[in-house]
């Protein structure tokens, strides 16, 4: 039934699409300057003319980036611009304003290492899941167990999940009763609702505090288009029994209210995530609705008002684990995620100075239920997570000189957890029960930042950073950054590097968990520094780069038998270099490379209790390589294929007991995506994943899709 009203929607809007007399009256949708345009790294660039040196943020249009971390990328005409559509390529440039910096400053003014992805190229790859566009990314590894909506991970540079910050419009979405902090609901973010991601890469403690050491991901969602009302909508339907809604509505009120929603619906029957090839073949689903807003609101000329909301609500199927006999039928989490922030952005003295005030609130919600069937006879659960985090930011720039912009800001957090969890299983064939909760625990983190901005000649960009926290479990703690880019403009040469501390506060769960609490921890504490070279050549149309990094992270907490008592016991390394290249050697077709190569180990004492001491970290591939060649042999069509190379890592079997460290195999994933415009206002798309059928793992015993096919249509009125 509902397949056949999204049919009737569908056709409903393809004939009001096709005979929209204002639509029809309206100039082609021309690809936007600043938004089709990706450079090295995959980065996305604005237009080549970029505000002078120390240019107040008032004299820098809205296109061009606002401090606020949800601005979006440079549009040309709202009126004639439509994100859905294909997008022309265009020259590279790298002045797009970068806002994960909480100063936003140009692309090429950023020391640190950042990949910026466009939705022009989420939308080129025909991208299904946030977890896809992010493979590619230098320096960041994705795992996912099994299905669309299990576990996800993400390690940058070698490091932890639990050591990237997510965020979504500068909300942080990292879940306090998560075991690490670590955030798991990337698949309930619809690339279709982002308008780009930014991937900060090293630790970024003066910035964000917590969470940040290995770096930072922040999603930016879409904001109003246009001073006229709009409408937009995708329907995707392919393998696995997938079906995915997207709507999205933009309206504004004259200059003063602009207000933007989305909502999306996904259903997936999905495939056991236990894995087919070791005899499970009960599918694990995932089905879930998710929501946003955003209003912008300008009562004076200097004077902003902004509110953003995100809800989602997802049921995903699960199974006990990876590998034989882990299939379970009625295993299933429900996962709630529920964001809202508002802000003030007052700038006053003639524009040297500026005040913004954020307020954030993450309501994180998860709740497992499993319970006994024939083939688990004693296996049962019922659990129940919930994590809150509320964040006050006051933060003030100060304009002082064209050659100087100081920051300085106030920030509290404060996130409270509670869990109640009810296990019943057998060991040996021998039954046991296990009962485990604590009631609502807390902390609170007060904390100054400061940082400096200084710009000289044109060429050369250096941030200082400091920060100093005071936590109310563990005391004091202060990390510092810098970060510089040096730019000889006669031959395209870019020299850049940054030097930093971050550090990690214990969490709810390691301070509070009934299991292996302990309210002596410290935090995990990072240094790390990278230095690289960028290149353009041929014009702009040949940009590469290379980078080596770093890290060094002390008092990792571990929990190691025969205890399994949280402590502050292990010690580990992460290095490498990051390569990039793209090329536009025709109008029409782009090429985007990048080659990262990590190096890790274990540097904790057998003495501590760590089987692994010397070895390699886990899951981690030693190499990685992506290419991506998008193609447009007609204005109205684009074809892109993506190409993603991961070598082989080492996993633990925790089918076995004790579980026993294996190889994984490296593969090779080869994805196609075609898409062309039917009107100015009809596109439709396809694409075909895993094209080799390539059998794989990213985590021992945990399935991967297989070949699979996607299409659907994207409409704007």
């Amino acid at each position: 039934m509902r397949l056949i009203l999204n049919s009737i929607l569908a056709a409903f809007l393809l004939t009001a699409a096709a005979y929209n007399p204002a639509a029809a009256e309206s100039p082609a949708a021309q690809p936007v300057a600043d938004d089709a345009k990706t450079s090295g790294n995959a980065q996305q660039t604005s237009s080549k003319e970029t505000a002078p040196e120390g240019t107040p943020m008032d004299e820098i249009s809205m296109d061009e980036g606002e401090l606020d971390t949800s601005a979006p990328v440079q549009y040309a005409d709202p009126q004639t611009q439509n994100p859905s559509m294909n997008q022309q390529l265009a020259p590279l440039s790298k002045t797009l304003m970068i806002n994960t910096t909480k100063l936003a400053m140009p692309l090429e003014q950023v020391g640190n290492s950042i990949t910026v992805i466009p939705c022009a190229q989420i939308q080129q790859m025909q991208a299904t899941s946030l977890t896809e566009v992010l493979r590619s990314v230098p320096g960041v590894d994705i795992l996912q167990n099994g299905s669309m909506g299990g576990t996800t991970s993400i390690f940058m540079r070698g490091m932890n999940s639990e050591h990237t910050l997510i965020m979504i419009d500068g909300v942080r979405l990292n879940d306090p009763i998560s075991p690490g902090r670590s955030f798991n609901f990337l698949d309930q973010i619809s690339p279709d609702a982002v308008e780009r991601v930014e991937v900060m890469r090293g630790p970024q403690g003066p910035l964000y505090g917590t969470d940040g050491l290995g770096g930072v991901i922040n999603i930016i969602t879409r904001r109003s288009e246009g001073n006229k009302p709009s409408i937009s909508g995708r329907v995707l339907a392919g393998s696995y029994g997938t079906l995915q809604e997207d709507v999205s509505a933009s309206g504004n009120l004259g200059e003063k209210l602009k207000s933007f929603v989305h909502f999306t619906r996904q259903d997936s029957r999905g495939f056991s995530s236990a894995g087919s090839r070791y005899g499970n073949h009960e599918p694990d689903g995932f089905h879930n609705t998710s929501l946003m807003g955003r209003v912008e609101y300008t009562p004076i000329r200097r004077w902003t008002l902004d509110a953003t909301t995100n809800y989602s609500r997802a049921r995903i199927g699960l199974d006990n684990g990876g590998g034989f006999g882990q299939d379970d039928p009625n295993y299933t989490s429900v996962n709630r995620v529920f964001t809202l922030s508002g802000g003030s952005k007052l700038k006053l003295m003639k524009d040297k100075f500026e005040q913004i005030t954020r307020l954030t609130f993450t309501d994180l919600d998860r709740s497992n239920r499993n319970n006994v069937d024939p083939d688990h006879p004693f296996d049962s659960e019922l659990s129940h997570y919930r994590g809150k985090v509320f964040t006050l930011d006051s933060q003030n720039n100060f304009y002082l000189h064209r050659t100087n912009t100081l920051t300085a800001g106030l920030n509290m957090q404060h996130e409270w957890g509670s869990s109640d969890n009810r296990f019943a299983g057998s060991f040996f064939g021998f039954p046991y029960i296990s009962q485990s909760e604590f009631s609502t625990r807390s902390i609170t983190n007060l904390a100054f930042y400061a940082q400096d901005h200084i710009q000289l000649w044109n060429r050369w960009f250096t941030t200082l950073g400091f920060r100093s926290d005071h936590n109310n479990r563990f005391g004091h703690y202060n990390t510092y950054r810098v970060a510089s880019s040096y730019i000889l403009r006669e031959t395209g040469t870019t020299f850049k590097g940054s030097f930093g501390t971050g550090f990690k506060a214990p969490t709810v769960y390691q301070l509070y968990s009934n299991y292996s609490g302990n309210t002596q921890l410290n935090p995990e504490t990072s240094l790390g520094w990278d230095v690289g070279m960028e290149q353009a050549l041929l014009k702009n149309r040949v940009q590469l780069g290379a980078t080596v990094f770093q890290n060094q992270i002390k008092n990792m907490i571990q929990a190691y038998p025969p205890l399994y008592l949280y402590q502050n016991i292990s010690r580990a390394r992460t290095q490498g270099i990051e390569t990039y290249l793209t090329s536009q050697p025709f109008r029409n077709v782009q090429i985007r490379a990048s080659y990262t190569y990590t190096d890790t180990k274990n540097l904790s004492s057998a003495a501590s209790g760590d089987a692994y001491s010397g070895d390699p970290l886990l899951r981690r591939p030693r190499n990685k390589f992506s290419i991506n060649l998008n193609y447009q042999p007609h204005r109205k069509v684009n074809v892109n294929l993506d190409i993603t190379h991961i070598g082989k890592r080492s996993d633990l079997d925790f089918v076995t007991y004790p579980a026993l460290q294996v190889k994984l195999a490296a593969f090779t994933l080869v994805n196609l995506a075609v898409s062309y415009d039917v009107t100015k206002n009809i596109n439709v798309f396809g694409k075909l994943v895993n094209i080799l059928d390539t059998p794989y793992e990213l985590a021992k015993g945990y399935a991967m899709p297989r070949f699979s096919a996607y299409g659907g249509l994207r409409l704007a009125l």
